[in-house]
């Protein structure tokens, strides 16, 4: 079962840095909005992921309290809408590389949140390789310089709010998994966050040339860099505890700089080699370490 939960988690990692490349298209070659595509990807996946759920078998079709229905908004909003927007505008403000590093910060969030509510115990060996596999990544995408890192006040502020939201999405929403399924809470989580952001980009406006190549990116990024992933990092809770779905999710800036390499002809430094390393040992200890960590489902997410 656990392998399946550390599949899931690696998968959708793998899924957002293809993403984060079509999305990287999107912006330099036909000036797309972050405003529109955060909207426009939430409300095609939504609607996507909310159809597909009425076809689920074995799925209780619960109805919605009142308080877990606030509580979907919450997540919708904060979560779902929040962490899109937010990863974006730092992407606008200081690029790809600066957003990626603040964002994986996230795990820190959820590893302090986790242990303040005595869901888990201090490990000063779990910290330490958490520490470990931020300073791979940073080595890997900003090739162990600060000085390659160009940024702003703005960018610093969305690139946190990233990774606050990202441990808000990571933790909220478990009891409403449990009750009510990974795809019907995923695909209204995404369709409430869509809808709510339509007065301020709406779909109809996308603003910039439509031809066949950007359609397929927008499309491509919405099926298998919104909808999948997202579904695939919240169902990965059933099976292991949310900081390592969060950690797994390393494979993302990994599998985001190679791509950059191999498209753009560019080559890997020593320094990026060595932050490779350092992620996978770590990232393998922390696996490890998570076994004795883990507790019950019911307890875990209860």
């Amino acid at each position: 079962m656990k392998v399946r939960g550390v599949l899931l988690a690696c998968s959708a990692g793998a899924l957002w840095a293809l993403s984060g490349i079509m999305c990287q298209i999107l912006f330099e070659k036909y000036f797309v909005s972050p405003e529109w595509l955060a909207s426009v990807r939430l409300l095609i996946a939504g609607l996507l992921l909310t159809g597909l759920s009425f076809f689920q078998r074995n799925v209780p079709r619960r109805k919605f309290s009142s308080k877990d229905l606030f509580s979907l908004v919450l997540f919708s909003l904060i979560g779902m809408l929040g962490v899109q927007y937010t990863y974006f505008k730092a992407i606008q403000y200081s690029g790809a590389a600066i957003a990626t590093i603040l964002q994986f910060t996230g795990p820190i969030f959820i590893f302090i949140f986790l242990v303040l509510n005595k869901e888990k115990k201090i490990k000063w060996l779990e910290v330490l390789l958490m520490l470990a596999t931020f300073v791979g990544v940073f080595l890997i995408v900003a090739e162990g310089s600060i000085r390659t890192l160009n940024i702003s006040t703005m960018g610093f502020i969305m690139g946190i709010a990233s990774a606050v939201t990202l441990a808000f999405y990571t933790l909220q929403p478990r009891k409403l998994l449990v009750k009510y399924g990974e795809m019907r809470v995923a695909g209204l989580g995404m369709l409430i966050g869509g809808l709510a952001f339509q007065p301020i980009r709406p779909i109809w406006r996308p603003e910039f040339q439509m031809d066949s190549y950007s359609l397929g990116l927008v499309i491509s990024i919405i099926v298998f860099g919104t909808a999948l992933p997202f579904l695939f990092q919240l169902s990965s809770l059933r099976f292991i505890e949310a900081s390592l779905a969060s950690v797994l999710t390393v494979v993302e800036p990994i599998l985001a700089t190679i791509l950059s390499v191999v498209l753009f002809n560019s080559h890997f430094a020593g320094v990026q080699l060595l932050g490779f390393l350092i992620v996978i040992v770590s990232v393998i200890l922390l696996t490890r370490l998570s076994d004795k960590n883990v507790l019950p489902e019911e307890e875990r997410i209860s």
